[in-house]
């Protein structure tokens, strides 16, 4: 497996330190220097959560993946994957299962 790719599992807990980490730097701020700037930690912890999560909305379950690249891009992210499987038949059973869950073709 490519060194850059990690497991969902692992992403979803790094995303969710460095959200805890955003709002402990908003309050620290706050009561250092009489500003506010949470609203902006804020707004950035929840805009890596949405995206994360309309990328796991978009698996198709069962299969164990591995994030390598993932960047938001024009309201949407860019990602990379790794998805653990033996054959072709099971990388194509993969496709369809994307296909019909986000209603998508790939040609």
């Amino acid at each position: 497996m490519d060194e850059r790719c990690e497991n969902l599992g692992e992403v979803q807990r790094k995303l969710d330190l460095a959200i805890e980490n955003f709002a402990r730097i908003g309050e620290n701020n706050e009561t250092r220097t009489g500003s506010n700037f949470r609203p902006t930690y804020d707004n950035l912890a929840e805009m890596s959560r949405r995206l994360f999560q309309r990328l796991l909305y978009s698996l198709p379950e069962g299969y164990a993946h591995h994030l390598c690249v993932f960047e938001a891009v024009d309201g949407g992210y860019k990602t990379e994957l790794r998805v653990d499987m033996d054959t072709e038949l099971d990388a194509l059973k993969w496709v369809w299962k994307y296909e019909d869950q986000m209603r998508v073709t790939f040609r």
